[in-house]
């Protein structure tokens, strides 16, 4: 799927699914001579959590630099095209959501700028940039905090795919946060595990080009 914008144009696989494939490549490398369905040795079981969490901190990165691209894109299209694509009105609408819900800590926009669409979309973007900054995860909240202001809904088509994310994160925090040589996943398991995330990725991608149309 290609999304055909004339001034910021977008394809997928975008330049971030490719860093993320790229990075997978050499992150995979640290499973060299681990057996493939048993971990025999504690290095093994080490490898293996390692790669987790190397994996997840690509997903994470992918996922951000997503977010990032969508936004800057969406706000360069009403700028200089005077053009309001389906990602601006979810940012636009989110950001609008938020402003109004007093128990969500936020950067208020100005009245000034809340008056006009682009000042308030410069806005939308500037505190999505902030949210990408203060992210620290790809589980279910993370998704729905990045995902949906770009017209990604995680509960949508793509369940399934962030869903999977949200076990790897899962998986992953259970590493992060516990003292433990010794795991039951094996160099199979998160390969398979990493190959289906990269494979519902691409999806993924694909989509949040549509939204810059």
């Amino acid at each position: 799927m290609t999304c055909r914008c004339r001034i910021f144009p977008m394809k997928s696989p975008t330049n971030a699914y490719k860093n993320l494939r790229g990075s997978m490549t050499k992150i995979q490398r640290i499973l060299a001579r681990v057996p493939k369905d048993v971990c025999q040795t504690d290095l093994h079981h080490l490898k293996v959590q390692s790669y987790v969490l190397l994996s997840h901190s690509a997903f994470e990165q992918y996922m951000e630099e997503l977010v990032l691209f969508v936004s800057r894109a969406a706000l360069k299209q009403l700028k200089e095209e005077n053009t309001v694509c389906r990602a601006m009105v979810s940012l636009v609408a989110s950001e609008a959501m938020q402003q109004a819900d007093e128990s969500i800590s936020r950067r208020k926009i100005k009245a000034s700028a809340a008056r006009d669409l682009l000042g308030f979309a410069k806005s939308a973007v500037s505190n999505m940039h902030i949210d990408v900054q203060g992210n620290h995860g790809i589980t279910s909240a993370d998704q729905q905090k990045l995902m949906l202001p770009i017209g990604v809904d995680p509960d949508g088509e793509h369940l399934d795919v962030f869903a999977a994310l949200n076990a790897f994160g899962v998986k992953r925090g259970a590493i992060a946060h516990k003292l433990r040589i010794k795991t039951e996943a094996t160099k199979s398991s998160v390969l398979s595990e990493t190959d289906e995330i990269l494979r519902g990725l691409a999806r993924i991608d694909a989509d949040a080009c549509s939204q810059l149309k």
